[in-house]
């Protein structure tokens, strides 16, 4: 092959890596963002949190106007409640091919998950209630920190080099590429647009270590009325405004213990993205009582989120040169993202059953949700943004799918006293996966006139598999597992006023 065939080899090799490339990392991350802002926690109380959300047919309590807010129609008396949480996270981080070298990361923080206030009428005709409610509710908690460590074939070098083929200095992106060609991570010493690293082959062998810390989350500001007619049947409407952030910091390193390559040393790159949003949706809900037994049904709108991301990475790369050990290092400069997302709408059906005996005093719930992933949209702005939003919501058709979660929860009281527990189920929204992951809740409770408080417990645990960096040798990925296991304590005060 003469240098002129191998050099237009080079360059169509090139385009048609760097645009794969960029394609998969693009579409996984936007779904990723899709589904981070479309998913809620339905519960805002230590008592529904205790019985692990399942409270659709049920009422009374500040958690309706999220699950149900038909439920709020059963208040009697107008009410303040207050509840605060300790959040702690745990994890377990491995990479695939080195499942005995696992990295524990903890972590806990203090949260307001929810502050209300009811205020009741009691109209005394067929309208039995009628109830105004307005609330601050945290509806996601994203804090989530792992470590991952080990031995694996390939370099991040190879993910830089890739992102820089087929592209002049000039043309290099400012997040990946252009930092790794400024700190001599990756050169091209032919010019011919084609990027080496300092590593003879892309499968040698290099330490990895990258820690990836999370923070934020989600509250919603909710406002509702609800009614009961004739004491059996309620209907409930609310208008919510969600407001949330999403902080990300991954800090990944490379070191070259057994000395594979003559020259690289080692490395650092950070990624820091912070992430805004604002939206609105509403939900609409009805319960009917007959007996002793609640049916209850509810429907949440999407939510219109707007979103705004802030981006900068940092590459430090460390070379002999000369034998003499050179360092640089480069920051990028801050990108600003603006987009949208639709999230989907959800359906839910609960069934339940109240009991009284005496001084003994309960009730079970069964909830049955049904959320359309599919139905979610990402909206990117900008006079190029066409042709990316189709490919990003093309991925969210495919690769997302119908999700059908159950929880089952009840409460039983004597006197003024309760316990309560539930377990839930919730289906993985892609595709690919099948699993149901359990949630499990426990709490218990002291309820006056005037006044009550409960201790909530909610546990959930989460598998998922993690790729620091992708190359186009998937061979070369290095994939990581990360156990996650989130345990949730609330405290509810609640006065009648």
């Amino acid at each position: 092959m003469t240098y002129t065939h191998t050099f237009l080899y080079k360059i169509i090799i090139s385009i048609f890596t760097i645009q794969l490339i960029s394609t998969a990392l693009i579409h996984g991350q936007n779904i990723t963002d899709v589904v981070r802002w479309s998913q809620i926690n339905s519960f805002n109380t230590a008592r529904s949190a205790s019985t692990a959300g399942a409270f659709g047919a049920m009422g009374g309590d500040l958690s309706s106007i999220t699950i149900n807010p038909a439920g709020l129609g059963d208040y009697r008396i107008s009410e303040f409640t207050l509840t605060p949480n300790v959040t702690l996270t745990s994890a377990n981080g491995y990479f695939a091919s080195q499942p005995s070298d696992v990295e524990t990361t903890k972590s806990g923080i203090l949260n307001l998950q929810s502050i209300g206030f009811v205020i009741t009428s009691n109209p005394d005709s067929k309208l039995t209630s009628s109830n105004f409610v307005i609330s601050l509710n945290s509806t996601g908690n994203f804090r989530k920190k792992y470590s991952i460590n080990g031995l694996t074939p390939g370099s991040i070098t190879t993910y830089f080099a890739e992102h820089a083929n087929g592209y002049s200095v000039n043309d290099l992106d400012e997040f990946i590429a252009y930092p790794a060609y400024n700190t001599g991570a990756i050169f091209d010493f032919d010019e011919d647009l084609y990027y080496n690293t300092d590593f003879d082959s892309p499968s040698d062998i290099v330490r990895k270590n990258q820690l990836v810390s999370q923070k934020g989350g989600k509250y919603d500001l909710s406002f509702a009325w609800a009614g009961e007619f004739n004491h059996n049947f309620n209907v409930g409407f609310g208008l919510s405004m969600p407001i949330g952030n999403f902080e990300e910091l991954k800090v990944y390193q490379e070191t070259d213990p057994n000395n594979v390559s003559a020259l690289f040393e080692g490395l650092e790159y950070s990624e820091l993205l912070n992430t805004s949003a604002i939206g609105f949706n509403a939900k609409l809900g009805f319960l009917y009582k007959i007996g002793l037994i609640r049916i209850g049904g509810a429907v949440h709108s999407p939510t219109y989120l707007f979103l705004k991301d802030d981006y900068s990475t940092q590459l430090t790369y460390s070379y002999l040169y000369d034998n003499a050990l050179e360092t640089n290092s480069y920051t990028s400069e801050d990108g600003t993202f603006d987009y949208k997302i639709r999230t989907p709408w959800k359906a839910l059906g609960s069934v339940g059953a109240t009991f009284r005996s005496d001084d003994l005093v309960g009730f079970l719930d069964l909830d049955v949700e049904y959320i359309d992933f599919t139905n979610a949209k990402y909206t990117g702005k900008g006079s190029n943004e066409e042709s990316y939003n189709a490919e990003v919501n093309r991925d969210v058709k495919t690769k997302l799918g119908n999700a059908v979660n159950f929880r089952l929860g009840g409460e039983l009281g004597y006197k003024f006293l309760r316990v309560r527990s539930g377990i839930g189920f919730e289906h993985s929204p892609f595709n690919a996966d099948t699993y149901y992951k359990p949630n499990f809740g426990f709490g218990v409770g002291l309820r006056k006139d005037r006044f009550y408080i409960d201790l909530g417990f909610y546990t959930s645990h989460q598998s998922e598999g993690y790729n620091p960096y992708v190359v186009l040798n998937s061979a070369l990925d290095p994939l990581a597992n990360i156990e996650n296991t989130k345990t949730l304590a609330s405290l509810t005060l609640g006065f009648k006023l």
